[in-house]
C-alpha cells in the first residue's frame, strides 16, 4: 500500500492553498495513508504565558470543519492530531480518520513540552501513555506525536504489539535529531515510520521536512522545499518478518532475564 506525508504550512492565509494542492496530488498520486503534521490546521497559538479561552474554541472549531472535509482527499486512511476538549481537558489527541468509519480518537500526547515557543504543557492537560497500536484497514498503527519520537522505548512498544506503521505528526525545526528519532524508532520497532511537519513561512519556527522510513531504517521517500509531498510503498509482511529479525529478536532472548 501506499503513504504520503505532508509539509503543511503554518501560517492561516496558506492552509487552504496547501490543502487544494494536496487535493490535486493525491488525485494524481493515490495513496492509501495519508500522514499530516501535528494539529494541522491551526496557525501554531500554543506560546505565550496564558491560555485564551477564545483562540482555544477556534483551533478546536477549525479542526472540526477541516475533519469534515477528509473525504475530499480520497484517501481511505488520514493520520494527524488535533486539539479537543473531553470532559474539560484540554487534550493533544492522535486520530484515525477512515473513509469507511469516519473520525477515531486514538490517544492523547504524554510528552509535553514547555518551550518558549512550545508551552504545550500549558496549554494541554498531560494525556496517556498507551502506545498499542490500532487496526485500521489491515494495517497496526500507532503514534508518536512530535516530542515523543525521542523516547524510543515506545516504538520498541508498537512493534512488540504488531505494529505496521509508526505516524509521527511534528511541528519541529530542523535540528538533525528529529531525523535521527525518525530512523531510530523504525529500527526499534521493526515498523515502517511516516513522520509528517510543520512548514513556516513567515518565522522561523518550523522547518519542514517528511519522511517514511522503512523497518531497516531505510530512508523510502522525504519531502523537499519544493515538493512538500511524498509517497512511498509499504508492505506489512515486511514488518511482520522485521520483528524476528536482529536486533529486535533480541527481546525474546533477553526478556525477563534479570541477571
Amino acid at each position: 500500500m501506499k503513504v504520503t506525508v505532508c509539509d503543511f504550512p503554518d501560517e492561516r492565509e496558506r492552509k487552504e492553498a496547501a490543502w487544494q494542492t494536496l487535493i490535486a496530488y493525491l488525485s494524481a498520486t493515490p495513496s492509501d495513508i495519508v500522514v499530516l503534521p501535528e494539529m494541522p490546521f491551526c496557525y501554531w497559538v500554543f506560546d505565550g504565558d496564558t491560555v485564551d479561552p477564545t483562540i482555544w474554541r477556534e483551533t478546536v472549531e477549525i479542526h472540526d470543519a477541516m475533519i469534515a472535509r477528509m473525504a475530499e482527499l480520497s484517501a481511505p486512511l488520514v493520520l494527524s492530531s488535533r486539539p479537543v476538549e473531553r470532559d474539560g481537558r484540554r487534550l493533544n489527541e492522535a486520530f484515525i480518520w477512515s473513509a469507511a468509519e469516519g473520525y477515531q480518537g486514538i490517544r492523547s500526547k504524554w510528552y509535553l513540552p514547555d518551550a518558549p515557543d512550545g508551552r504545550e504543557a500549558l496549554w494541554f492537560h498531560q494525556g496517556d501513555r498507551n502506545f498499542t497500536p490500532s487496526s485500521a484497514s489491515g494495517v497496526n498503527i500507532g503514534f508518536q506525536l512530535c516530542s515523543e519520537m525521542m523516547y524510543p522505548e515506545h516504538a520498541r512498544e508498537i512493534g512488540l504489539a504488531s505494529g505496521h506503521l509508526i505516524a509521527q505528526p511534528r511541528a519541529t525545526g530542523g535540528n538533525r535529531r528529529w531525523h535521527i528519532a525518525a530512523a531510530m524508532s523504525a529500527a526499534t520497532s521493526g515498523g515502517f515510520v511516516a513522520s509528517a511537519n510543520r512548514r513556516s513561512f513567515d518565522r522561523d519556527w518550523f522547518s519542514g521536512g517528511s519522511w517514511i522510513f522503512g523497518p531497516a531504517a531505510e530512508l523510502l521517500a522525504e519531502t523537499t522545499d519544493a515538493a512538500p509531498f511524498a509517497t512511498a510503498d509499504i508492505d506489512t509482511r515486511q514488518a511482520d518478518r522485521a520483528k524476528n529479525e536482529y536486533p529486535r529478536d533480541m527481546h525474546r532472548t533477553y526478556a525477563g532475564r534479570t541477571v
